[in-house]
C-alpha cells in the first residue's frame, strides 16, 4: 500500500467519524436516545490512528467516552446508532447501553463505565496471552481524570514487572467532567512515571493524523517486539459538552451543528480543522463531499 494512498485513507476515516458524530449529536438534539452517551468530538485523530495501527490479534479496551473508538473499528455507524437505541440490531443486541459498548469482533474487548478500573482488565487480557503464547498488544485508554486512581499506577507496576504487552494511552484533555487540573490536583508527569518505572514513553500532541498514525505503529511494533509495556500520552481537547448533545442548554457557549459543516472549531484544538491546513481548502472539501456522498445511502435525515 502506498503512503499517499494511506495518507488518504486516513483523512477519509477522520472524515467519516467525525461526520458519524455530528449524526450522533444531532440525534441527542432530538431526544432520539434514551441512555446517557458521551460524544468525542475531539478525538477522531487519535482514534483513527489507534484503530489503522491494530491488528487481528490486537485487543482494544476502552473507556465511558468510546464512541470515537468504536465507530473506527466497526467502521460503520449503524450498529453503534442501533445500539444506543437499545435495539437488538445493535452490536451488543441492544443490552450495553453506551459506556460498556465492547465489539470482540473488532477487537474491541472491553469497555468501562468506571473510572480507571479498565486498566487491571487490560493487565488481565495481556496476561493471558503470554500465558498462552498468543499474538498481538493490548491497547488500553485512559484519561488525565482516571489516572488519578490508585489502578493506574498498580497496573503500570504489574504491566511492566510481568513485562506485558501493553500499550497505555492516556487522553489528556485537562477535563475530569467539568473541572480541570489545577482546579482537583496538582501536576502528574506520565514521562516521570514512566522513567521510575524505565517503560517506553511517547508523546503526541498536535491533532496531526498522519503523525499520530506513524507513532502507533512504532509504538505497537516496539511493545509487540518485547519491548513493553508501554505508555502514549495523547495532549486533546474534548470540543463538546461532558455527555449529552452539544449545544446542552439554550445558553451553552458550545454550539455544534452538522449544518455548520464538519469542522467544529477554526484551531488547532479540532483534528478536522488540522487536516483541512494539512491538505488544503480544495482537497478537504473534495474528501468531505465523498464521505457525504457515501454515506447518504445510510439516509441520516431519517434518524437525526
Amino acid at each position: 500500500m502506498s503512503q499517499a494512498w494511506a495518507s488518504d485513507e486516513l483523512a477519509r476515516q477522520l472524515l467519516r467519524l467525525r461526520y458519524w458524530q455530528h449524526v450522533m449529536n444531532e440525534a441527542l438534539k432530538h431526544k432520539r436516545f434514551t441512555i446517557p452517551i458521551h460524544v468525542a468530538f475531539g478525538h477522531e485523530a487519535i482514534a483513527t490512528a489507534v484503530s489503522a495501527a491494530m491488528q487481528p490479534e490486537d485487543q482494544l479496551v476502552l473507556t465511558h467516552r468510546n464512541m470515537a473508538y468504536n465507530l473506527a473499528r466497526a467502521g460503520n455507524l449503524t450498529p453503534l446508532y442501533e445500539e444506543y437505541t437499545l435495539s437488538p440490531a445493535g452490536v451488543g443486541q441492544g443490552r450495553l447501553g453506551s459506556m460498556n459498548v465492547a465489539n470482540p469482533a473488532q477487537g474491541v474487548e472491553y469497555a468501562s463505565s468506571i473510572l480507571g478500573n479498565n486498566i487491571s482488565v487490560a493487565c488481565g487480557l495481556a496476561l493471558a496471552k503470554q500465558v498462552k503464547q498468543q499474538p498481538g498488544i493490548v491497547i488500553v485508554l485512559t484519561g488525565d481524570g482516571a489516572m488519578e486512581e490508585g489502578a493506574f499506577y498498580e497496573g503500570v507496576v504489574f504491566a511492566r514487572s510481568q513485562r506485558l504487552r501493553v500499550l497505555i494511552l492516556v487522553e489528556n484533555n485537562n477535563y475530569s467532567m467539568s473541572s480541570t487540573i489545577p482546579q482537583r490536583r496538582c501536576p502528574i508527569a506520565v514521562d516521570a512515571i514512566c522513567r521510575a518505572v524505565n517503560m517506553p514513553y511517547w508523546p503526541l500532541a498536535g491533532n496531526d493524523v498522519m503523525g499520530y498514525a506513524r507513532a502507533l505503529e512504532e509504538a505497537r511494533s516496539a511493545i509487540a517486539q518485547g519491548q513493553g509495556p508501554g505508555c502514549l500520552e495523547v495532549q486533546l481537547s474534548t470540543l463538546c459538552q461532558h455527555a449529552g448533545p452539544t449545544p446542552g442548554w439554550p445558553t451553552d457557549p458550545k454550539c455544534i451543528s452538522l449544518e455548520r459543516g464538519f469542522i467544529v472549531e477554526d484551531t488547532p484544538n479540532d483534528p478536522a480543522f488540522v487536516l483541512k491546513q494539512s491538505l488544503g481548502a480544495d482537497q478537504f472539501d473534495a474528501l468531505c463531499d465523498e464521505v457525504l456522498d457515501e454515506q447518504r445511502a445510510w439516509a441520516p435525515a431519517g434518524r437525526a
